[in-house]
């Protein structure tokens, strides 16, 4: 059932003297990242916890338990087509449906100085999946940064494909369009209107998707990015994928992952008056870019994209590390 009761959700403050996360048990959200010597957080958040279930939907949550779309709410599972809830009004599901793991309030399994683990159980035929899926996030700080782990099992066979889904802004205001961007991917997923990947994996090499190199987001060849990364054709060992770079104060995020897949959002419906937000500024369309390790984007539809078929006894596990410089 969707919370209700607001009252419930806690907070927790990490802190090891360099960095300090807030983190709400509510989508088990990354609230605010701050550095040492600096004053606005580095991740857009807000201090009304409301919002989270509102315009700030999906703020620094574990989102799933499938993230991305999957299309027209359908999915082969082993041998049984399954009706998914869809996310209206679209016909397609988005992050697990209307009642995602980010409108769940998470609860606290361990707790310490500088990290802290969070689960939540799904249930067996949740949002129109088999299986009771048990999902932990393990938050570590580092000396640089910030360490997500994600681990979840299921009893049935079923789908999982989790992220997470913060808006980092290092600048702490203005627009992301000005901040730099590197992504380590050779390909990338050409989608419809819909967002819905077409089946094609194209090179970014040549396109206005190629962020081989560190360039300005917003060039005069701007195209609007909500768009998947091909970095790999399966998880694998911990990697740098990713550099974000700010204009103002050169603050620089490494962002680096076990998961095949980087989804760069440009945050163009962002919306949120000052008096919510955590940095004491007017949110507005491109205030905060999300960078999403996951699998592939509606892989239930493609054989040759990664799979996300959890099966029983297997352990679903992602690890991505935030290191700020």
């Amino acid at each position: 059932m969707p919370l209700t009761d607001l009252s419930q959700v806690k907070t927790v403050r990490l802190n090891n003297g360099q960095i300090t996360v807030d983190v709400l048990t509510l989508g088990a959200s990354l609230q605010a990242i701050y550095l040492k010597d600096y004053q606005h957080s580095m991740v857009l958040g807000s201090n009304q916890l409301a919002d989270y279930l509102g315009p700030c939907r999906y703020f620094g949550a574990i989102v799933g338990r499938v993230a991305n779309r999957i299309a027209n709410s359908q999915a082969q599972i082993g041998e049984q087509l399954y009706q998914l809830t869809p996310s209206s009004p679209s016909p397609h599901q988005l992050h697990g449906g209307p009642n995602g793991t980010d409108c769940k309030n998470w609860k606290i399994i361990k707790q310490s100085h500088d990290a802290v683990t969070l689960q939540v159980m799904l249930q067996d035929g949740e949002m129109g999946f088999p299986g009771k899926l048990i999902i932990n996030v393990i938050y570590q700080l580092l000396e640089q940064g910030l360490e997500m782990k994600i681990q979840a099992s299921s009893d049935r066979l079923t789908l999982c494909n989790l992220a997470g889904h913060s808006y980092f802004n290092l600048d702490g205001h203005g627009s992301i369009l000005d901040h730099k961007l590197c992504v380590h991917a050779e390909h990338y997923l050409p989608a419809d209107k819909d967002l819905i990947p077409t089946g094609e994996v194209s090179p970014t090499a040549g396109s206005q998707f190629d962020f081989t190199h560190l360039r300005t987001i917003g060039r005069d060849d701007y195209t609007e990015l909500d768009t998947n990364f091909c970095l790999s054709l399966a998880p694998r060992s911990i990697q740098k994928v990713a550099t974000l770079k700010a204009p103002l104060t050169g603050i620089e995020l490494e962002l680096q992952t076990t998961e095949p897949g980087l989804q760069v959002y440009d945050g163009r419906h962002i919306a949120l008056p000052k008096s919510n937000s955590i940095n004491q500024v007017e949110l507005a369309p491109y205030a905060g870019l999300a960078l999403e390790a996951q699998h592939w984007p509606d892989a239930v539809h493609h054989s040759h994209f990664p799979p996300i078929l959890l099966t029983e006894g297997d352990t679903y596990e992602q690890t991505t590390r935030y290191l700020f410089s």
